[in-house]
């Protein structure tokens, strides 16, 4: 009886429209690292009323609940690239829902989710692992629904990738893979940036990205731009020799992530109303927010907000 009480209780209260559209980032820390302050990258989108979820990193299950969002309230989440640190968390987010919602007894609703290619092979092998838990579950409890008549992912286009009455969603693919890998359908692997238009505001998350005139051409005019940042490292640690991976990793870092200076040149060249830093590789002291702060002013005049995990921006102001 608890049991039931409980799932009952989860299921999120119906959208409401007159709601303030609000910008929550549910994890702000680059990389897949356990950090006891930050969680993994995830970002949540609430416009009027319903929330979009962009990216899925470790621990974005439990970060939702603390925004106030359970698991059974996500129904569409994109994704700008399939590191695991933005996707790690997705698994147990759709176990979660299938869950809580079915033992409920709540009417079944899609959970659908748009990203490059490999996103629905993504969407499957969540699939495969819930699918060891829903066998056992389903035995004694039949009325479950099954999780692959539930979820399910897109492999989308650059272009316009989702559009309803409320939002338009367009995708650039942008430069943090210069590596060539091919996915388990042939096709070349692939990482996003989005541009999210709500009525008169407009966002544009850079995702993972090293400098790129097509990102660059889809955050012109925008109102935000939630970019990833590449902190300044201590001097001592950049003295450091470094082994074979450290120099691979020393590359990918320095050509397919975007430092201080290059996020201002983006958000100035691209006319801005505010930046909002987030997926911070490397420590985020008072002494290098300072510093990062200084460099960014060196190109850019606007707001800039250094994100905190559960940071609410309200957009209708």
């Amino acid at each position: 009886m608890a049991l039931s009480a409980q799932h009952a209780a989860a299921q999120p209260p119906a959208p409401n429209p007159d709601q303030p559209n609000r910008l929550i980032l549910l994890g702000t820390k680059g990389g897949p690292v356990v950090d006891v302050e930050r969680s993994e990258p995830a970002t949540l989108l609430v416009v009027r009323g319903s929330p979009y979820l962009i990216d899925v990193g470790t621990g974005t299950a439990h970060q939702l609940l603390k925004a106030g969002f359970p698991t059974t309230s996500i129904n569409t989440i994109f994704i700008t690239h399939h590191h695991l640190d933005h996707t790690a968390g997705l698994s147990p987010l759709l176990s979660l829902n299938w869950i809580n919602q079915g033992l409920s007894g709540a009417k079944p609703s899609s959970l659908n989710v748009y990203g490059p290619p490999s996103t629905e092979y993504l969407v499957k092998a969540a699939l495969n692992v819930l699918s060891v838990s829903e066998r056992i579950f389903r035995a004694g409890i039949p009325s479950l629904p099954a999780g692959e008549t539930r979820f399910f992912g897109h492999d989308v286009e650059p272009g316009i990738v989702f559009q309803n009455g409320d939002l338009k969603v367009t995708a650039v693919e942008n430069t943090h893979f210069s590596h060539a890998s091919i996915g388990p359908s042939g096709v070349k692997d692939r990482s996003y940036s989005y541009r999210f238009d709500a009525g008169k505001t407009s966002i544009v998350f850079t995702g993972d990205t090293g400098p790129s005139s097509a990102v660059n051409a889809l955050a012109k005019g925008a109102d935000i731009l939630v970019s990833e940042v590449l902190l300044p490292r201590p001097a001592a640690e950049a003295k450091r020799p470094l082994t074979a991976i450290g120099k691979e990793l020393t590359a990918h870092m320095t050509l397919e992530h975007l430092t201080v200076a290059e996020v201002a040149k983006m958000a100035a060249s691209a006319g801005v109303g505010q930046v909002v830093l987030t997926h911070f590789a490397g420590v985020l002291t008072p002494q290098v927010e300072a510093a990062t702060l200084e460099e960014m002013r060196q190109y850019y005049k606007g707001k800039v907000v250094f994100g905190k995990d559960l940071m609410s921006i309200n957009l209708d102001q």
